[in-house]
């Protein structure tokens, strides 16, 4: 009977291990096709280009939002993820 609840714990612990490697591993994965990274990139480029012009928010902003698309442009562009 010893032995049965050994061999349970063990494949609780093995279960719960398991699920929690495939929810880390889900977590970093990528779910953009290469034809929606490449609008994202467009739409950020439109944004860079043209959104000053808009005048809705204040030069500081504005850089400040433009870093912040760069670093996400860089990011789908050197993701190397499911296309």
């Amino acid at each position: 009977m010893l032995i049965l609840h050994i061999i349970l714990v063990l494949l609780v612990i093995i279960i719960l291990f398991l699920s929690l490697a495939l929810y880390f591993f889900s977590k970093k994965t990528n779910y953009y096709s290469k034809k929606e990274k490449e609008f994202i990139v467009f739409v950020i480029d439109i944004f860079i280009e043209f959104g000053d012009d808009l005048g809705i928010q204040s030069k500081e902003q504005y850089n400040k939002v433009v870093d912040e698309l760069n670093k996400i442009k860089n990011k789908l562009l050197n993701n190397k993820g499911v296309d």
